[in-house]
């Protein structure tokens, strides 16, 4: 059994920020609304498939795709499409090879969760229209 029971997407970006500081990973954000899913849709492990260019930088992604509860992964996606733009992502069109970012299975606390959810709905409140 592994001794580092957290997220690995919070591992990574741990690794990331230490080996380049100042630089911009989708690691918290995938986990966010990760955990806002999950707690929007109680009755679905909702889990998000982001993919990116391997050139691309910044908060942009080719593809997003939620799995969970087959009826409802359907309605889930432009759920979590909006919450990424609310974020300020961009989708951009295929145009190269891409990679899928690792999806966060869990492993957060409560606290990190409600932390989630808060942020993930104030950034909607600003960015849908009154």
């Amino acid at each position: 059994m592994p001794d580092d029971l957290r997220c690995v997407l919070q591992i990574i970006k741990e690794k990331r920020l230490r080996d380049y500081p100042d630089t911009f990973g989708p690691e918290q954000d995938i986990c966010d609304i990760t955990l806002w899913l999950n707690q929007k849709f109680t009755v679905s492990k909702a889990r998000l498939l982001v993919d990116r260019l391997y050139t691309q930088r910044g908060r942009k992604i080719v593809s997003l795709s939620v799995t969970g509860m087959a009826s409802q992964s359907l309605s889930m996606t432009p759920i979590a499409v909006e919450a990424f733009l609310a974020l300020g992502y961009s989708i951009q069109e295929p145009s190269g090879d891409s990679y899928r970012c690792p999806s966060c299975f869990g492993h957060h606390s409560k606290h990190e969760a409600i932390q989630a959810y808060a942020r993930i709905q104030s950034a909607l409140r600003r960015w849908r229209p009154p």
